[in-house]
């Protein structure tokens, strides 16, 4: 069984782990690498974000009065997936529950990952399926890591001019308080923009959010519509930055834990099922 996986076509080659089905490389026709390579700064690349986004308090949460402990942004990143299939220009891979997934989140489940090339762009589809016999509260979500030389030379910039402010955290979790960062459709970066670490929005106007050098063609744009809430997030002085497109988020500080009372946890009945999708363009 191979580590890591390849797909490619005229434009880009990409390279995903079955660990994880994690994005670890996208480099254009001239060897530009797009993915954030790990190291010490930051371990991973792009990590996929199952059955939770962000922490919970405490890392718990209660459903049907059972307690129930679950690590920051579930487990799914840390799991080999399986190959369903590939071509030369896609692959599938699966997850579903084990021994160990049921003692943290005690459902059946059906979890597939695909990528697609199209071009310069890569679609990451997500679809969950519920085996269970029971209702299934869950939420998902990409967290890929794009290189960067220098923070002072990007912008954020939005399909729109938005109006709305970021939410921060407290430790792990969402406070109530707002911050205004948005300037018009763009937030200018520095290197003291992640000070308070992730910045959140939900429910954006925009289809789309893109990583734009101020003063050349390179960057990389994400097509987020299916996407209610969005992180963007770096470590301060580290060479990337994440935009992660994201169904559902951490507790806030004021949760009581019920997971079906969570905010933007999603619920499906038995044999139901969602897909979602998001795509990157890659430019340079």
């Amino acid at each position: 069984m191979l580590d890591i996986y390849s797909i490619h076509n005229d434009f880009i080659d990409v390279h995903i782990k079955r660990k994880g089905a994690e994005l670890c490389s996208v480099k254009n026709k001239s060897q530009t690498e797009f993915i954030w390579q790990a190291g010490p700064i930051w371990e991973r690349h792009a990590p996929n974000l199952f059955p939770i986004v962000g922490s919970l308090l405490d890392h718990e949460y209660t459903y049907q009065s059972k307690r129930y402990g679950l690590s920051h942004h579930g487990f799914a990143r840390n799991l080999d997936f399986e190959v369903l299939h590939q071509s030369e220009h896609s692959i599938c891979f699966v997850l579903q529950q084990n021994q160990d997934t049921l003692l943290s989140f005690p459902f059946n489940f059906t979890l597939l990952i695909t990528y697609t090339l199209n071009k310069n762009s890569l679609e990451q589809k997500f679809r969950v399926i519920n085996n269970d016999t029971k209702v299934m509260p869950f939420s998902f979500g990409g967290h890929p890591a794009f290189n960067i030389h220098s923070i002072d030379d990007y912008d954020i910039q939005f399909e729109c001019e938005e109006d709305i402010k970021a939410n921060t955290l407290e430790g792990p979790y969402i406070k109530e308080t707002l911050i205004d960062v948005i300037q018009g459709n763009k937030i200018p970066l520095d290197k003291n923009i992640f000070n308070q670490d992730a910045l959140i929005f939900q429910d954006l106007k925009s289809n789309w959010v893109k990583l734009a050098h101020k003063s050349s063609t390179h960057e990389v744009k994400l097509t987020i519509t299916d996407f209610p809430h969005l992180g963007i997030w770096s470590k301060p002085g580290a060479p990337f930055v994440c935009i992660e497109p994201w169904q559902g988020m951490a507790d806030y500080v004021s949760h009581n834990k019920d997971i079906l009372q969570k905010k933007g946890i999603l619920t499906l009945e038995r044999n139901d099922e969602v897909t979602k999708s998001f795509t990157m363009e890659f430019n340079s």
